[in-house]
């Protein structure tokens, strides 16, 4: 009997990753959404994965990925956007590479605090492949 127990609850939890879905009120905090942030993850059946940061080169800024692996698409393209919306966001340019790390300065006047999130949208499928949300600076 426990290992019919046993097999109902991996039976339970095999569509989870081994993580519980929990939704969270709008206005709670949690240590997992922190490590969360600035993560790219993949969108609906595309893999990506690595870090979103921003730094300074000269006087400009700079969006750096990395550590990523990226399913290869043709015309992908890095957005740097508004609530993940990349019809109303800067598009920073192709991804020339699917691992390792890339960096795109982001044009004159583009100020990043605006924006709370990063897509990666293959103009060729019209899909989205991956994105981050990124913490509050």
């Amino acid at each position: 009997m426990v290992s019919l127990a046993l097999l109902g609850w991996l039976a339970a939890c095999a569509g989870t990753d081994g993580m519980m879905d929990k939704k969270m009120d709008p206005g709670m905090h949690s240590g997992m959404e922190d490590k969360m942030n600035n993560m790219l993850m993949g969108s609906d059946s595309h893999h990506a994965s690595g870090k979103v940061s921003f730094g300074m080169d000269m006087s400009r800024h700079v969006l750096t990925l990395s550590d990523i692996k990226v399913d290869k698409v043709p015309g992908g393209y890095v957005y740097l956007t508004k609530n993940a919306d990349r019809m109303h966001g800067v598009e920073l340019g192709m991804l020339k590479q699917f691992s390792g790390t890339v960096s795109f300065d982001l044009p004159v006047g583009v100020n990043p605090d605006e924006y709370d999130s990063v897509v990666i949208w293959c103009k060729q499928f019209n899909v989205e492949i991956g994105r981050a949300h990124l913490s509050e600076k």
